[in-house]
């Protein structure tokens, strides 16, 4: 996404209010979004902001190393909450984060 940076971009290039701004507009819209809507706790918020494109590296990793060390009985309600608490608001804060942080960085500069 090279139209679409992260905060995390703007932040290690100095532009620190861009960075600033885009994070507690994103914290809000996706407490707003995933809490009000879908019940998710504020933990799935916190991992997904924070981990943003790298949440979905922990993923892939989860799938193709640790699912195996898992036992067959608990493999399925570990699936779902890696879905649940992972893999849905990564993805959705990954979209939504690149998409106000591009309209930030617009309005500022």
């Amino acid at each position: 996404m090279p139209w679409f940076p992260s905060y995390w971009y703007y932040w290690y290039t100095g532009k620190k209010k861009i960075a600033v701004i885009s994070m507690v507009l994103n914290f809000v819209l996706l407490t707003l979004i995933l809490n009000g809507l879908f019940n998710f706790s504020v933990w799935s918020v916190l991992l997904a902001l924070l981990l943003d494109a790298v949440g979905l590296l922990v993923i892939a990793i989860y799938l193709v190393s640790l699912r195996a060390l898992i036992p067959e009985a608990l493999r399925m309600q570990t699936d779902a909450l890696v879905v649940h608490y992972f893999l849905i608001p990564i993805c959705l804060a990954l979209v939504l984060s690149r998409f106000v942080t591009f309209l930030v960085a617009k309005a500022l500069e």
